[in-house]
């Protein structure tokens, strides 16, 4: 029998196989897909409008996918790479899932791409970049990392055996002891350069079918960013429980929603 192709793009700073706890909750009738960590291959780096990254994608679907469209699942940042990759390359996808998207619409949208154009600072205020700059990203030992990183904002509602991945996968070793597998300052360049035309174009769905979940708690939710994609883009969405990572934090759950909307 052949098997349904879902091709998962991560979250910015956290590595694709930080997910394999959600990725255990999948049937066996699904074969997922990733790159392990976009942004770090020098062939494809980091730029604003993330054409590179985008490509980079695009490449690799093309690669580990060549006879069948795959189901597109991204969380964050790769939710809208995927998005972007399905605009020039449909033909790629049967199905796109977007798992609470940096997507950025609304009335502030216009404010925001100018602001990037200057090369404002205020970028890494309004933006997770200065919080990432300031992480913490050299430990003496995984062990001290679990210590000082489990009751962090972004890694505390996550599910034990989600934030054992991280530590595990998210983690890297190097001379000095550990350190992250995503540099903050690699990091930081993506938040900065989040494609920001949305409110202005294309300003209509991809040419295929499209979900998007949010969280009740996601910020991007209270801001009403799937709202406005709904409204411009005609792009449905859901809400689950949980904050901006719930596929971390349920991952059961999550992978339950996800698979309904699959099989949809």
């Amino acid at each position: 029998m052949t098997k349904t192709v879902v091709y998962f793009a991560h979250a910015n700073g956290i590595a694709s196989p930080c997910y394999q706890t959600f990725f255990d909750y999948f049937d066996a009738d699904i074969e997922l897909k990733y790159i392990p960590v976009i942004g770090l291959n020098p062939d494809y780096p980091v730029e604003p409008k993330w054409e590179k990254l985008v490509a980079q994608v695009i490449a690799d679907i093309e690669l580990q996918a060549p006879k069948q469209a795959v189901v597109g699942l991204g969380h964050s940042f790769g939710a809208l790479v995927l998005l972007m990759a399905s605009y020039q390359r449909p033909d790629l996808f049967r199905q796109l899932i977007l798992m609470d998207p940096p997507f950025v619409i609304g009335k502030s949208a216009p404010i925001f791409e100018l602001l990037q154009k200057l090369g404002s600072k205020k970028i890494d205020r309004l933006t997770p970049a200065g919080l990432s700059l300031k992480r913490k990203d050299a430990w003496s030992s995984r062990e001290q990392a679990y210590q000082q990183l489990r009751g962090n904002a972004l890694f505390k509602q996550f599910d034990e055996r989600c934030f054992q991945d991280f530590i595990r996968h998210g983690l890297r070793e190097d001379e000095a002891g550990i350190s992250l597998q995503i540099p903050k300052q690699v990091e930081a360049d993506i938040f900065r350069t989040v494609p920001s035309w949305w409110w202005r174009w294309p300003r209509k769905a991809p040419n295929l079918p499209v979900h998007l979940i949010t969280a009740e708690q996601s910020a991007f939710y209270k801001q009403g960013f799937p709202q406005g994609l709904k409204k411009i883009y005609g792009i449905e969405f859901s809400v689950v429980a949980g904050g901006h990572m719930f596929p971390l934090e349920s991952p059961e759950q999550s992978a339950r929603d996800v698979q309904q909307r699959i099989r949809s």
